[in-house]
C-alpha cells in the first residue's frame, strides 16, 4: 500500500464510508477505489487532491510532498535480461499457435494478449489483460502495452525497476500523471506537469527528486500510464 493510498484508506473509514459509496460520491467503480487504496493504480494529484477534499480531508497534499516525506526505499535489483525463448520445431510451434489462437478466439471479447514493451519499443512478452464494455482501462484493446520500466528513476513515485505499467494511447499532457514520452530518442515514463510557452516539466524520483524542462515538441507524448502491475 503507498502513503497517498494508505491516506485515503483512512480519510474513508474516518468518514464512514465503504469503497462502493465512495467509489459513488467520486464516479469511480468500488474496484477502482481498491486498487487506488492499494498502490496498484496510479492517479494524478488533481483526482487525489479531489477525493480527499470529497472525504473532508482538511489539508490534501500533493504527491511530491507526500512522496518526499516517505522513509528511504531499499534498492530493487534490476530487471532481469529479457531471454528469448529456445527455438521450437516448426511443427510443434504451429500447434502450439493453433491452440493458443483457437483459445484467444473463444474470448476475444473477454481478455486480450497485451505486449510488453522497452524504452527502444521492442515487444518482450504479453499479458492476458481483461476487455471491459469492450475497452482496456478506457483504451483500445489494440493499442494499449504495458510498458516495462528499465531502472529505478522513479522508485519515489513507487514504481520500481522490473514494473510494468499499463498504458493507454494520449498525445496530451495531463498534470501529475505518469506518462511515457519519447525523449532524445529513447522511451521513458515521466511525472509529467504543464507549464507556459509550449514547455514541459519531466519529473523522475530515485534518491532525490529532479526535473527536467523541455519544448514540447522535443518531447513526443505517447501514452498515459494508468495501472502498475509489480513483478516482485
Amino acid at each position: 500500500m503507498s502513503r497517498l493510498g494508505d491516506a485515503i484508506r483512512r480519510a474513508r473509514l474516518s468518514a464512514k464510508l465503504t469503497e462502493k459509496q465512495l467509489g459513488k460520491k467520486c464516479g469511480m467503480a468500488e474496484s477502482v477505489i481498491k486498487d487506488i487504496e492499494s498502490g496498484r493504480r496510479i492517479v494524478s494529484d488533481e483526482q487525489a487532491q479531489r477525493i480527499l477534499k470529497l472525504l473532508g480531508s482538511e489539508s490534501p497534499v500533493s504527491t511530491e510532498l507526500e512522496v518526499a516525506a516517505e522513509p528511504e526505499v531499499k534498492l530493487r535489483p534490476r530487471p532481469r535480461a529479457y531471454v528469448v525463448p529456445a527455438p521450437v520445431p516448426p511443427e510443434q510451434q504451429k500447434a502450439t499457435d493453433e491452440a493458443t489462437d483457437a483459445w484467444l478466439d473463444a474470448l476475444g471479447g473477454v481478455v486480450r494478449r497485451v505486449p510488453v514493451v522497452d524504452e527502444n519499443g521492442v515487444a518482450l512478452d504479453h499479458v492476458l489483460t481483461p476487455i471491459i464494455d469492450k475497452r482496456i482501462e478506457g483504451g483500445a484493446p489494440d493499442k494499449v502495452l504495458y510498458f516495462r520500466m528499465p531502472d529505478d528513476s522513479l522508485r519515489g513515485f513507487r514504481v520500481h525497476a522490473g514494473d510494468l505499467l499499463l498504458t493507454v494511447p494520449d498525445n496530451m499532457a495531463h498534470d501529475g500523471a505518469l506518462m511515457l514520452v519519447e525523449h532524445k530518442g529513447r522511451r521513458i515514463v515521466r511525472k509529467v506537469q504543464k507549464l507556459d510557452g509550449l514547455r514541459i516539466q519531466l519529473q523522475s524520483f530515485d534518491r532525490e527528486f529532479e526535473m527536467v524542462i523541455v519544448p514540447t515538441n522535443q518531447a513526443r507524448i505517447l501514452g498515459r500510464c494508468v495501472k502498475l502491475l509489480r513483478t516482485l
